[in-house]
C-alpha cells in the first residue's frame, strides 16, 4: 500500500504543484472577461506564437530526456565499481593468506557512505575525494604480494569512480540550460498572456481550452526543470536517479 501511494505521488506530484497556478489562471481569465478586457482575437500571429512555444518546449524536452537517461545509470555504475574493488579485494585475500582484506573493505564502506551523504543531503564532496585517495594505501598492501593483475583492475575501477563522480558533480552543480530557460520562459509568459486576453465566441469553451493549454505549458516547464538535474533529492524533485544500488553496497560492506 505504501509503495502504491509513493508511486501515485511521483506520478501526480508535478501536476499538483501547478494546480494553484491553474486556479489563478482561471481566476484571471474570468476576471478579464467580466471586465470586458479580453479583446484579443485569435489570428495567424497568435497561432505562430503558440507553435514557437511548443517547438521550444519539445526541443528542450528532447535534450533533457537524453541526458536524464544517461544520468539514471550513474549511481548503479558507482555501486558496480565499488563492488568490483571489493571482489578483487576478496580474490587477493583468497590467493594470499597473509593479506588482510578488512582495511580495504572498511574503506570502501566509508567511501560509499560519503557518496550517499554527498548525493542525498548535499554534504561536502571533500570526504568523498579523501576516501578515494585513501584507497591507494590499501592498494599498496596488495601490491606487496606482487599481484599486478589485481592492482590493475582495482585502479581501473578507481579511475571509473573518479570519472563518474566528476560527471555527477558537473550535472548537479552546473546550470547548462539557464540561458535557454530565458527564451523558453519568455515565450511561455507571452503565450500565457495571450491565453488570458484572447477572446472566443463561447467563453466557457475558450476557458476550458485556454486552461488546458496553460496547464500543459506549465507542466512541461516543470518537467524539463526536474529532468535537467536528476541529482537534487529534495521535496521539489520526483525524478531523481535511484540510489538503491549504493544503499545495498552500504548494507553489504562493513560499517
Amino acid at each position: 500500500m505504501h509503495t502504491s501511494f509513493n508511486a501515485w505521488c511521483v506520478k501526480w506530484h508535478l501536476l499538483l504543484n501547478i494546480t494553484p497556478w491553474a486556479l489563478l489562471f482561471i481566476g484571471g481569465k474570468v476576471g478579464l472577461h467580466w471586465l470586458h478586457w479580453d479583446v484579443w482575437r485569435f489570428d495567424s500571429l497568435t497561432g505562430t506564437l503558440f507553435a514557437a512555444a511548443t517547438f521550444i518546449l519539445a526541443f528542450m524536452l528532447s535534450g533533457t530526456l537524453r541526458d536524464y537517461q544517461a544520468s539514471l545509470y550513474m549511481p548503479t555504475e558507482l555501486a558496480n565499481a565499488i563492488e568490483a574493488i571489493a571482489d578483487a579485494n576478496q580474490v587477493a585475500a583468497n590467493r594470499h593468506p597473509d593479506y588482510d582484506p578488512a582495511p580495504l573493505s572498511d574503506q570502501l564502506g566509508t567511501l560509499t557512505q560519503h557518496l550517499l551523504a554527498w548525493l542525498e543531503t548535499q554534504a561536502a564532496i571533500a570526504p568523498v575525494d579523501t576516501a578515494l585517495d585513501q584507497l591507494n594505501a590499501h592498494f599498496a598492501d596488495i601490491l606487496r604480494f606482487g599481484d599486478a593483475p589485481i592492482i590493475s583492475r582495482v585502479q581501473g575501477e578507481q579511475a571509473k569512480l573518479r570519472l563518474l563522480i566528476r560527471r555527477i558533480r558537473i550535472i548537479r552543480d552546473t546550470d547548462f540550460l539557464q540561458p535557454a530557460y530565458v527564451l523558453l520562459e519568455l515565450f511561455l509568459v507571452s503565450a500565457t498572456g495571450t491565453l488570458l486576453w484572447v477572446q472566443s465566441d463561447r467563453f466557457e469553451q475558450g476557458l476550458i481550452v485556454s486552461t488546458l493549454l496553460f496547464v500543459a505549458f506549465a507542466y512541461l516547464l516543470q518537467l524539463i526543470r526536474d529532468l535537467d538535474n536528476p541529482f537534487q533529492y529534495g521535496d521539489s524533485s520526483v525524478l531523481d536517479a535511484d540510489l538503491s544500488a549504493l544503499r545495498e553496497v552500504v548494507a553489504q560492506l562493513p560499517q
